[in-house]
């Protein structure tokens, strides 16, 4: 046995052995981060995607509420009830409730922090116009009990109901400040953070 030739193909083996596990461990190591990547990308995408739906959900619902009753009662009068009853019959966040679980995910603290503390307002405002509907209902019925009736019991009822919508109106008032500049806040967030650049959609 020539000890020289079995040595070098040992060492050849040995050699070509690592040699096959470093590119092999190589090529796993590139095709992770190759994984990791296409992940990061899609992560971005999605987020990206959802921060432009909730720009345009906010947008469009607080431009169509600011159009009909925001206004409304931006040109209230002190000492004034809101004697008018505003439908609220349907969801109006959508995006919102059917990403919820995506709202952790979102990378920007105070961002995420203001999508939250902008819908719960928002959220909170429709509450009080049901409240505020619940007041008119029962002033208008005390009025028309008071017109069938003319009796006194029914006017001092009309009108303690009509003082409570007066007194509740002065915390729509508030509440409908507060909101709109939350919204503005979230919208100029939002835009700060690329939504609506070209080169993101």
């Amino acid at each position: 046995m020539d000890w020289s030739t079995f040595g070098s193909a040992v060492a050849g083996a040995v050699v070509g052995g690592f040699l096959a596990g470093y590119f092999s461990l190589k090529a796993t190591q590139k095709s992770h981060e190759n994984q990791v990547k296409h992940s990061e990308e899609n992560e971005e995408k999605i987020i990206s995607g959802l921060l432009q739906a909730i720009h345009d959900e906010i947008e469009t619902v607080f431009e169509r509420y600011q159009e009909s009753m925001g206004a409304r009662l931006e040109s209230l009068d002190d000492g004034h009830g809101l004697a008018y009853y505003y439908p609220l019959v349907s969801d109006f966040f959508n995006v919102y409730n059917g990403n919820s679980f995506l709202i952790g995910r979102i990378p920007n603290n105070d961002l995420r922090k203001q999508i939250v503390k902008t819908y719960t307002l928002a959220k909170g405002m429709i509450d009080s116009y049901r409240m505020n509907n619940d007041l008119v209902s029962k002033w208008e019925f005390s009025e028309k009990l008071y017109a069938e009736s003319q009796l006194e019991v029914h006017k001092n009822q009309a009108v303690a109901h009509y003082s409570a919508l007066v007194d509740y109106a002065e915390n729509l008032k508030d509440s409908h400040k507060t909101l709109k500049q939350e919204v503005s806040a979230l919208l100029r967030e939002l835009r700060k953070n690329g939504v609506l650049n070209e080169k993101n959609n």
